[in-house]
């Protein structure tokens, strides 16, 4: 099966949105990490990635979504099962 180029690299961009959110290398940070208990991150900072990866990939990550998703590859899931809603890479 033929992957969609958009996503190709959705793991790399949230990965670098959350190592430079959270203060850390992004090479030290893997996908099972958990946003609160590993990387320590506050509700404003959750916000802030949430803004960054919604405007990056033209999509939306209601509350409830937000309050679901607990590790990096949680977001990388929602992001690779949701279709955008505007234009793909809109910020860097």
């Amino acid at each position: 099966m033929k992957s969609d180029h958009r996503f190709d690299d959705v793991q790399g961009k949230v990965n670098q949105t959350v190592a430079a959110i959270a203060g850390v290398d992004a090479s030290r940070i893997n996908g099972q990490m958990e946003l609160i208990m590993d990387l320590n991150l506050d509700s404003l900072a959750l916000f802030e990635i949430v803004i960054d990866l919604e405007e990056y990939f033209g999509l939306r990550i209601s509350d409830e979504d937000v309050d679901r998703i607990k590790t990096l590859d949680d977001i990388v899931h929602f992001i690779k099962n949701h279709e955008p809603t505007g234009r793909f890479g809109k910020r860097s």
